[in-house]
């Protein structure tokens, strides 16, 4: 995945959108025109570390050295990594740009990661630095917080990246992890090098297929994807129907409410507490369904 990471958002205009939509909600703060690819020691020291992207932004005002880490997996050291990164690029600039040491009120460049979390399953991992070290009573005052700047798009929250390549990307991971399709998508086009990084990212063949399929430009994804949605569903249904008479012939509940409240956590639009209240089940009989579906 890194190879293709690197080809998508390393593109200046989609680089860009990531922060701008983490920052700033998608306003074009920041400008694609004033990032430059950096091949200094510096860059060749922090990417070595296992950074996917870092470039560096100059505007004529600013000098700035902005960083993407594009995460599949709950890592539970993330927030330790991200600090050495940092910590390795800026040492590294003090040694390239001072001899001795930095002369009084010198101000270093600001250095910014964005860790984009693509996998499928919740980010459970320590999103500070309190949350993984342990701060003895009486100590909190003198630790140093470090907090991850994490991009989640398996989440209920829409991103506004203000640039149709990324925000097609994130759009299209949402709608695989959560199996829907919105009405007013189901026309809409999406930016083929977008698709492309969805299927690589999610390795759903359906979008390597309609991929493959297209030409050049933009393509139209959503109503073969809601098809695929569907299909898969009622095959839950089938399933969970089929496993559910039998677990509630053994618990002596009706096969009809069995059925309703298979339908509902297939949907998975409804609490087990909603569910549990709608349909007359318990909630231990509940999550013995979801297990089963």
């Amino acid at each position: 995945m890194d190879i293709e990471s690197k080809k998508f958002l390393g593109q200046p205009k989609n680089f860009v959108s990531i922060f701008n939509a983490l920052l700033f909600d998608g306003k074009q703060v920041l400008k694609p025109e004033y990032l430059k690819d950096e091949n200094s020691e510096l860059v060749m020291n922090v990417s070595s570390k296992h950074v996917d992207i870092i470039k560096r932004y100059e505007d004529g005002t600013y000098l700035d050295l902005f960083v993407i880490e594009s995460q599949s997996y709950v890592d539970p050291s993330m927030v330790a990594r991200v600090m050495e990164y940092e910590s390795v690029a800026r040492i590294r600039y003090i040694r390239q740009n001072f001899k001795k040491h930095i002369p009084m009120h010198t101000r270093l460049p600001m250095i910014l990661t964005v860790v984009l979390y693509v996998g499928e399953t919740k980010w459970n991992a320590a999103k500070r630095l309190s949350e993984l070290e342990i701060i003895h009573p009486g100590f909190e005052d003198m630790f140093n917080e470090f907090k991850l700047n994490l991009i989640e798009l398996n989440t209920n929250h829409k991103y506004n990246t203000g640039e149709k390549a990324t925000q097609d990307f994130f759009d299209l991971l949402r709608m695989i992890y959560r199996k829907q399709i919105l009405k007013e998508d189901l026309d809409r086009e999406f930016n083929r090098d977008a698709l492309y990084f969805a299927y690589v990212v999610t390795k759903n063949k359906e979008l390597l297929n309609i991929y493959q399929e297209s030409e050049k430009g933009d393509v139209k994804v959503c109503r073969a994807l809601d098809e695929m949605f569907e299909e898969s569903t009622n095959k839950g249904i089938q399933m969970g129907i089929k496993q559910g008479i039998e677990q509630g012939i053994e618990r002596g509940v009706k096969n009809t409410q069995i059925k309703i409240a298979i339908k509902m956590l297939v949907r998975n639009d409804q609490t087990l507490e909603e569910i549990s209240e709608i349909v007359g089940l318990d909630l231990d009989a509940l999550r013995e369904l979801k297990k089963s579906i």
